[in-house]
């Protein structure tokens, strides 16, 4: 790819469609306030297309903008992006298809150092968590990474099991969804576990089974974990279970995305080709339900193709990443913000708006 000339292709769509807000205000700034009142958000792209985007939301006016990391850096953000988190005043963003991290400025996004995997060692990174200066990554080729935040360079890594997806940190512990995700030819047969590792040896201290194909993880801040199985897209149906402390696990509802915020859990559970999408929230502790339907609003307020959520934790607004039209991988697509579970502003976003970073 080369890099000048993609960098000048999207300083010229940038000048062609300016910047977007909730409002259909036309503003031609390309970066937002410095406020802080600002939610990043990580476009996934579609693969091989090296369309990963950063672009962003300022709160305090209602404006978004787009392809913020490369306005501050000269170049793409990569292919495929995954996830994101902001630790220690920076942000670190997982570009799997690229197979790097990017380490960014937490205000700027300017690049601080972009990690990546030695040639022949595990690589492709999906999922971000951190704790006590250390960040932590899932690599689909089967691993967790750990990488040192003062040198920014992974400093070990630990088996876990054939594609791992999404992690999470509860009771001084990371847990991994172990999805076996490249074997579902022969039904996920690896991929029915959870592995638990402890932060401070950095082992595997035990596999929790759970249902097939366990991709997202969540936790709050009690310790309590929820993991969605997606099954296989057929007969088995995407399914939330806890984990408690002791392992035990327990069947929630049904959901394909989920996010925790204080003591709910808000779900999302829209297989593809269901006539109806759900949006169902449960009580972290007891795992009752709280809510059939979580966010209100008129038709065109709520999203038909989600691909995310999120929730702010300066206020509990909820965040919902949601594709143009189903299973569109090229097109920009939308991000719908609620407050107190009431339709605020729905603001446009880059190819399958996929984390939020606050």
């Amino acid at each position: 790819m080369d890099f000048k000339r993609s960098f000048r292709t999207i300083a010229l769509l940038m000048m062609g469609v300016a910047s977007f807000t909730a409002c259909e205000d036309d503003d031609d700034e390309l970066t937002p306030s410095s406020n802080g009142n600002v939610v990043y958000v990580i476009n996934e792209g579609s693969m091989d297309n090296n369309n990963a985007s950063v672009s962003s939301i300022d709160l305090t006016d209602g404006s978004s903008y787009y392809f913020q990391f490369a306005a501050a850096n000269g170049r793409n953000l990569g292919d495929t992006g995954q996830d994101a988190i902001r630790y220690g005043g920076k942000i670190y963003i997982a570009v799997s298809g690229s197979n790097t991290i990017e380490v960014v400025d937490g205000k700027s996004l300017a690049s601080v150092k972009t990690i990546k995997p030695e040639t022949g060692k595990p690589g492709n990174p999906r999922s971000l968590a951190a704790a006590d200066g250390k960040v932590y990554v899932s690599l689909y080729d089967g691993y967790v990474a750990k990488i040192d935040t003062t040198t920014l360079a992974i400093v070990d890594s630990i088996a876990v099991g054939p594609n791992p997806e999404e992690i999470t940190i509860a009771n001084g512990n990371l847990y991994v969804t172990v999805s076996d995700g490249l074997n579902w030819s022969a039904g996920y047969d690896n991929g029915k576990y959870v592995s638990k590792i402890g932060l401070d040896s950095f082992k595997v201290a035990s596999k929790i089974n759970v249902l097939v194909n366990p991709t997202e993880i969540t936790s709050d801040k009690a310790g309590n974990v929820f993991v969605i199985s997606m099954g296989n897209y057929g007969d088995i149906p995407a399914t939330v279970q806890k984990i408690d402390k002791n392992d035990s696990v327990t069947v929630v509802g049904r959901a394909t995305l989920m996010a925790c915020y204080e003591n709910t859990l808000y779900t999302v559970n829209a297989p593809y080709g269901a006539p109806a999408i759900e949006f169902v929230s449960y009580n972290t502790a007891t795992g009752v339900k709280e809510s059939d339907a979580f966010i209100t609003g008129s038709a065109d307020q709520i999203p038909t193709n989600p691909h995310s959520i999120s929730v702010n934790p300066k206020n509990g607004n909820i965040f919902i990443g949601s594709y143009l039209t189903a299973a569109d991988y090229l097109s920009n697509g939308y991000v719908y913000e609620y407050a107190n579970g009431a339709f605020k502003a729905r603001y446009n976003a880059g190819v399958g708006p996929r984390k939020f970073v606050y």
